[in-house]
């Protein structure tokens, strides 16, 4: 679509990597539209992109995401906001339970929505003159406290919420919720060898890694565990298993089935 806010596009360096990009001028505020339109790509992106075996998220220009599109805000009422806070929930947990990896390029500034979105990735990378903010108590809204705790400690989480004020990329960084800080110039380029380099692995393998990752994230140590060693016994058995031990012993590059499966939809949110 013309008037579409999202872009997705292949990466031409890296096989197997499908860059989307928020592209709403000019500060890729996320529009109802928006939250409509990744959510939509993040559920069907394996019918729609079926080569596809890893995502970078990243936004246009020198911001990320500069949260909710205030325009939209003004005129709310609670019908239209319980509304759109179904739309914007299901759109982070289609990025969260994408069967496909996510690596988030924070390009700039993320704002109340843009960090849930960072947060939502499986990995996030972002520039240096990047910083994240939950300015929601600043405009009378609550919001994305939970979403950021899986990016920083609480304490900090709660400085954010509490105050609006920013954070910068080092800091997040310091705390384990970025990966590495680079160069804006420098940003894309790295998150596609990240991205790349989960490509190049068994789609099997990756998917079931992620999928078990999120089924385990909030249990307790033994009960996550008991997954782990159940999704174990079942890759352990799948093709890209024997094709990997054959690989290991003749010394060779494996050479993947190039499908995925589904055990369960964890890319559907709710609708």
């Amino acid at each position: 679509m013309d008037d579409s806010s999202i872009r997705a596009e292949w990466a031409s360096s890296h096989e197997g990597v499908l860059v989307v990009t928020i592209d709403n001028p000019p500060a890729n505020a996320m529009k109802l539209t928006t939250f409509r339109e990744l959510r939509e790509l993040f559920v069907n992106v394996r019918d729609d992109y079926v080569d596809a075996r890893c995502i970078v998220l990243t936004g246009h220009g020198k911001i990320f995401c500069a949260g909710a599109d205030t325009r939209e805000l003004s005129a709310r009422t609670t019908e239209m906001q319980l509304a759109r806070s179904e739309v914007s929930r299901s759109c982070f947990d289609a990025i969260r339970r994408c069967a496909l990896p996510v690596v988030g390029a924070v390009n700039g500034a993320a704002v109340g929505a843009g960090v849930v979105l960072a947060a939502s990735c499986d990995i996030v990378l972002a520039s240096d003159n990047a910083h994240f903010s939950l300015t929601e108590v600043l405009i009378g809204a609550l919001g994305g406290t939970r979403h950021t705790a899986r990016l920083v400690p609480n304490k900090l989480m709660r400085y954010m919420a509490l105050t609006g004020q920013r954070v910068s990329a080092h800091d997040v960084e310091r705390f384990g919720g970025i990966l590495q800080v680079t160069s804006r110039e420098d940003l894309l380029a790295r998150a596609l060898v990240i991205a790349g380099q989960i490509a190049a692995l068994s789609p099997y393998g990756v998917q079931m890694m992620k999928e078990s990752i999120n089924l385990t994230e909030d249990l307790p140590v033994t009960e996550g565990y008991r997954i782990e060693q159940l999704y174990t016994t079942i890759a352990s058995n799948l093709p890209d298993a024997q094709e990997a031990a054959s690989a290991t012993r003749e010394k060779r590059k494996p050479q993947w089935s190039g499908q995925t499966i589904s055990l369960h939809r964890t890319n559907n949110p709710e609708r």
